[in-house]
């Protein structure tokens, strides 16, 4: 039999499976971990020049008011930040991930530096400088590390601010409690809304990449949904745009270009998407394997452009004697595949048997010879009804490969036929001598 590709490969190829729901959140919360360690060792040397910059600025400002702060105080702060900085680094470094639980003490240890800094060198007047820091820091939270991350320092920076408050008034300082908490309440609030619009914004931009990455692996199921954005703005433009050429690009990734048929991968999906759904609904799915007998001779005797148009006018063939919901794919060289959802092994047999009786009837023209010529089909018959809608690839597998072997089945008992598949076909030889070409219907012109 000769062909480009087999439909025997498909219990080697990886079908999509859908992953157990724990599996898939493990998997992510590692990739969420890795990312985390990356960004805090990534900003290790940026945090490093902040604290510097800041404290060589207090300093200067110190010196130009003498009596202002606490100059050794504030040294010995920064040196303490950027000691406790240091080690966390190092440890996330070595482990190369990093958990909520750090990120958020890493996040705790900027602001805890920033009050600090604050109490050894600023005036009680100018306290709600700081806030401006906390700003920056829920920025950067809420940018690299989501939302759950920037909320949680909001929180920190209140519970900060208050103790800060609270040591001035310890040490009687001169500070209006009252005004200070309302210039607090403020500044968090509108850090709170700034920081919800970002990540809004940070989240349907991960819905549009998340089409994109589906669409690299020839998934195009899903659009992007305009109605859940209040207002249009560059990001539904965007999404718009993807939605205009998700059919276009779905039909160059998922067709072959030659047959209209779907491709291989486009075969694959169809395969794990209809054993889940066979599943959920508790159903019947049939297969069916053909390949055209002896297409070489096709090639060999008229050469590969008549070979092309036979292969076009029998996917167009296949195509049209397909039910509405049938799925029709070319699979490989000249080796097509049908899905038949809703259908057990008797009634696939029934089909298959017609079909042959189609093609071996339906003379295909050859253009470049001005005539016609006929052609026979094997088909290979199989059917499931699964029962583990999350085990779609490998119940896919299964099926592809029955159908298979009884594709084989039928080429070895002459060929211009359908077999369906069952268990003593298994033990057939398939590495012996091919049958005898006159066990065939010869290729003829019309």
């Amino acid at each position: 039999m000769d062909k480009n590709v087999t439909l025997s490969d498909l219990h080697t190829v990886s079908l999509p499976v859908e992953p157990s729901r724990a599996s898939s959140r493990a998997a992510s919360d590692e990739q969420r971990d890795r990312a985390s360690a990356d960004t805090l060792v990534a900003h290790w040397p940026v945090r490093v020049a902040i604290a510097i910059l800041g404290a060589g600025m207090q300093l200067g400002v110190m010196l130009a008011r003498p009596g202002r702060g606490d100059a050794p105080a504030l040294l010995a702060v920064v040196a303490g930040y950027l000691l406790v900085a240091g080690v966390m680094t190092a440890f996330v470094r070595r482990r190369a991930l990093a958990r909520p639980i750090v990120v958020t003490l890493a996040l705790a240890w900027d602001l805890a530096f920033v009050f600090a800094a604050t109490a050894a060198s600023s005036a009680t007047a100018y306290y709600d400088r700081s806030l401006f820091c906390v700003m920056v820091i829920v920025h950067v939270a809420n940018f690299y590390f989501g939302r759950r991350q920037s909320t949680r320092v909001l929180a920190i920076a209140f519970a900060g601010y208050v103790l800060l408050l609270a040591w001035a008034r310890g040490r009687h300082l001169p500070v209006d409690v009252l005004e200070e908490l309302w210039t607090m309440c403020v500044a968090l609030v509108g850090t709170a809304l700034i920081a919800a619009q970002a990540g809004h914004i940070r989240t349907r931009l991960r819905t549009i990449v998340t089409l994109f990455e589906r669409a690299e692996q020839g998934d195009f199921t899903h659009k992007y949904d305009e109605a859940a954005d209040r207002r249009h703005d560059a990001i539904t433009r965007v999404g718009l745009a993807y939605n205009r050429v998700r059919t276009q690009l779905a039909s160059m990734v998922l067709s072959d270009p030659l047959t209209g048929c779907l491709n291989r991968r486009g075969f694959e999906q169809a395969l794990a998407r209809e054993i889940s759904r066979a599943s959920r609904a508790g159903s019947e799915l049939a297969l069916l394997v053909l390949d055209l007998d002896h297409f070489k001779l096709v090639n060999d005797t008229y050469g590969h452009p008549a070979g092309d148009e036979v292969l076009r006018a029998a996917g167009r063939l296949l195509l049209q004697t397909a039910r509405v919901g049938d799925i029709v794919a070319r699979v490989g060289g000249e080796e097509f595949a049908i899905l038949l959802p809703a259908t057990g092994a008797d009634g696939a047999l029934r089909f298959a048997t017609r079909l042959c009786d189609l093609v071996r009837a339906q003379p295909f023209p050859v253009s470049t010879q001005g005539a016609a010529i006929r052609v026979t089909t094997s088909i290979g018959v199989a059917a499931v009804a699964p029962r583990n809608s999350r085990d779609s690839g490998s119940e896919g597998a299964v099926l592809a490969h029955h159908a298979d072997v009884a594709l084989y089945a039928a080429k070895r008992s002459g060929r211009d036929q359908a077999r369906e598949w069952g268990p003593q076909l298994e033990t057939l030889p398939r590495a012996a001598g091919a049958p005898p070409m006159d066990d065939v219907l010869p290729l003829g012109l019309a």
